[in-house]
């Protein structure tokens, strides 16, 4: 919120603005053993392994940023049984990791996206499964501070003791900020039925059926965000047949919730991420299955707002002087979604049989670079893509991997290379077509998603300082940030800060730096300080400061104090 205020006649807006402190991309691991539960048979054989990650919490200590949560992991293998081919279980591994961060404290904001999940097995014996999920995230991290800039400037300045009237020439540069208004979530079940098509058999039992959500559409209304959506299934089954070959059914069932959030309005910019919390398929005759999901849908509401920054005032009298802070902006230039599909050609290696039928294929994304050029932003990374396969006759299952680059360019209008951008990839769709029996055509529609933000620091006027009308001498330079020469006196009462008549002694310097009269450095702190950041500044340490400056608490420092470097 705003709050208008008037000092001397010039008008203040509180805003409350967050202030990057890092923002860093990472990886960090789960991993762990996982053991096949009874009644489950042997594993002869892994043919998948796919891994969901949900982040439970995200803490900040000084210098590094803990990020928990937990990976569930679902394995698809070839058992020892011969007359039960292909099975499934899941486990579920916990996810702990630290990412270094310099400069940043408790009480400071954290943000974490998950850009990628990439799992890998070895089987270690027929009942024991070591896994590891490599997961790539975003770690931002902010600290929230209130700025007071100058909006207006009168015609005439009231001050104590004198009313200066001024004709002002005002600077002015818009930028675009977003911030986020409300969170929040809802859960629903999505329920429908999938019909076996003709071309394949009837079902005898359920392998396992993975499912993944999509938003079709979100709608900002007042109070609440409806989303719209699809799960997208895809079923492994044994056949009803007297050989009992394993095949698959894809479906998608479509859902709709509400998410009350009370406080926005319609207008408002929605980000809303869909994860599925259960998914359980039934038989409900040969060629029918019925399937239950449950959707937990998580609805960020953002406010893309101009914020109208005041960078210059001219025409001023020498008694009046413009107070200048910087202001560290995070602009968005862009933010774009868009899908795009792929062909490769994956070969089955000669230790395997060649492909009678394709029975399912899907594929994992890894994102490995993120680059911003002239108008776009492109995502590049590797795709492990896993053809699931029979021989015939025999229709025994085997699987066969391969791991390929993979390339996603999205467009966004006046990105330029020196802006920073982040993205997303997820796979929608994988189809596999054999072309030869050691060879299938494989297309791969990803979905990217992209946002490119330029930071900027922009000097904004916080305040105008009087001085006192006609007590500066002729031809007096005022030096930036408004400090006045050593020994400069006014009447008491005329606007300096503590009403001695005083002026402040040392120049202060636009930078934020000044120098004492025994030699001694001092900063004056500027939006987006940090001590850390102050400290590489001045070639010293966080506790050298926090020593010379009694500092209580290194987090809380303020924009405008003072401080003594050692």
């Amino acid at each position: 919120m705003s709050e208008d205020l008037t000092i001397s006649g010039i008008h203040h807006k509180k805003v409350k603005v967050e202030v990057i402190v890092a923002d860093v991309s990472a990886s960090i691991v789960a991993s762990g053993q996982l053991t096949v539960p009874p009644p489950k048979p042997d594993i002869a054989s892994i043919l998948d392994t796919q891994a969901q990650v949900s982040i439970t919490r995200v803490s900040v200590v000084s210098g590094t940023v803990v990020i928990q949560g937990n990976a569930v992991v679902d394995i698809t293998y070839v058992s020892t049984a011969p007359s039960q081919p292909v099975h499934f279980f899941e486990g579920t591994l916990s996810l702990f990791g630290s990412v270094n961060v310099p400069g940043v404290f408790p009480g400071m904001i954290p943000e974490v996206v998950v850009t990628s999940v990439f799992a890998t097995s070895r089987l270690i014996n027929p009942r024991t499964v070591e896994v590891n999920v490599l997961v790539s995230v975003r770690v931002k991290v902010l600290r929230e501070q209130v700025l007071p800039i100058v909006t207006e400037v009168p015609k005439t300045i009231v001050v104590p003791t004198v009313t200066v009237p001024v004709v002002p020439v005002i600077q002015r540069r818009v930028v675009t900020v977003e911030r986020a208004v409300l969170q929040g979530e809802a859960q629903t079940i999505a329920i429908g039925t999938i019909s076996i098509p003709p071309d394949k058999p009837g079902v005898s039992d359920i392998v396992r059926t993975s499912a993944a959500g999509s938003v079709t559409r979100t709608n900002v209304l007042r109070g609440k965000v409806v989303v719209d959506g699809v799960v997208s299934t895809r079923t492994l089954y044994v056949a009803l047949s007297p050989s009992q070959p394993v095949f698959s059914v894809d479906g998608a069932i479509r859902f709709s919730v509400i998410v009350d959030l009370p406080g926005v309005e319609a207008g408002m910019f929605a980000f809303a991420a869909v994860q599925i919390e259960a998914v359980d398929t039934t038989i409900v005759n040969s060629r029918t299955l019925r399937i239950r999901a449950v959707v937990k849908v998580s609805v960020v509401v953002t406010v893309e707002k101009d914020l109208s920054l005041v960078t210059g005032i001219g025409a001023l009298p020498p008694s009046l002087v413009p107070i200048t802070q910087d202001f560290l902006v995070e602009e968005i230039v862009g933010h774009v979604q868009d899908d795009s599909t792929i062909t490769v050609q994956v070969v089955v290696p000669t230790t395997l049989p060649g492909i009678g039928r394709v029975i399912q294929s899907f594929a994992q994304a890894r994102i490995t670079k993120i680059l911003v050029l002239d108008g776009v932003i492109i995502v590049q990374g590797t795709l492990r893509i896993t053809i699931l396969f029979s021989e015939l006759p025999s229709q025994r299952v085997f699987a066969t991997v391969e791991t390929v680059p993979f390339s996603v360019t999205l467009r966004i209008a006046g990105a330029v290379p020196t802006f920073f951008g982040t993205a997303e990839v997820s796979v929608v769709r994988v189809v596999a077509v054999p072309v030869q029996p050691r060879v299938a055509n494989v297309r791969v529609t990803l979905r990217g998603w992209g946002m490119v933000t330029r930071i900027d620091t922009v000097p904004t006027i916080v305040d105008i300082r009087s001085h006192g009308a006609g007590q500066i001498p002729p031809g007096t330079t005022i030096p930036p940030g408004g400090a006045m020469p050593p020994g400069s006196t006014v009447p008491p009462g005329t606007g300096i800060p503590g009403g001695s008549g005083e002026l402040p002694g040392p120049p202060v310097q636009s930078s934020g730096q000044s120098q004492t009269s025994s030699g001694s450095r001092v900063h004056i702190v500027q939006i987006g300080d940090t001590l850390f950041r102050i400290a590489q500044r001045y070639g010293t340490t966080v506790t050298a400061i926090v020593q010379a400056n009694s500092i209580s608490d290194p987090n809380r420092i303020d924009i405008g104090d003072t401080l003594v470097i050692p």
